[in-house]
């Protein structure tokens, strides 16, 4: 697991999110329904807005020239990285994401083991505690510990081969992220196999894009 910082002033995620829910601290946003799970997860009203931005060159500029100066640095090779990022968001008494899992759950495993994709965690209010991420330290250990990270900061970490997933948000503030996977060129392999949520194809001109 790897920790890096980032330019808040030039990538400025956080003014953009705030334009289109109509609020001035992202950390208050409540919705009061029913604790998400694996089927819900990707259905709220904020999920709508944020991908409704996701497709406007705002934002799709500032991801791609984000993967470029801070993601690309960190690979020797050239690399294939998730070309729309998935969003996330864990609301006070709730949790962002349904299941505790690998990601390899839903891919063909044996695919899954040879590009040896990892994620990254890229959080646009401070994550910490039970508002985050809650991950096993080794495969299989089940020694599962929040994956703290501060707005400005994002990891780099193994949730292809880590067990993980959201405790109930109990810290009265609401946590919003974008998570994507970056997969080295010199092990990339195209695959039919698609996408849980976004049904697509795990190639490059469907899910991944080429850096």
């Amino acid at each position: 697991m790897i920790k890096k910082s980032f330019d808040t002033k030039k990538y400025d995620f956080a003014s953009g999110l705030k334009s289109i829910f109509s609020t001035k601290n992202l950390s208050n946003i409540s919705n009061n329904i029913n604790i998400l799970e694996r089927a819900t997860d990707q259905s709220t009203k904020h999920h709508k807005l944020f991908y409704q931005w996701m497709q406007t060159d705002d934002f799709m500029n500032m991801y791609r020239a984000f993967i470029t100066e801070y993601i690309c640095p960190l690979y020797q090779d050239k690399i294939v990285v998730q070309a729309k990022p998935t969003f996330r968001i864990c609301y006070p008494g709730n949790k962002a994401v349904g299941e505790y899992h690998k990601d390899r759950d839903y891919r063909n495993i044996d695919w899954a083991l040879k590009v040896r994709e990892l994620n990254f965690f890229l959080p646009f209010t401070n994550a910490f505690d039970t508002n985050t991420i809650w991950v096993e330290s080794e495969e299989d250990k089940k020694d599962f510990a929040p994956m703290n990270c501060q707005y400005g900061e994002f990891i780099q970490w193994d949730g292809s081969n880590l067990s993980h997933g959201n405790k109930i948000n109990m810290t009265g503030q609401t946590r919003i992220s974008i998570d994507f996977r970056v997969i080295e060129y010199k092990n990339y392999i195209p695959s039919n196999h698609t996408s849980i949520n976004s049904n697509k194809e795990f190639k490059i001109g469907d899910y991944y894009d080429f850096y």
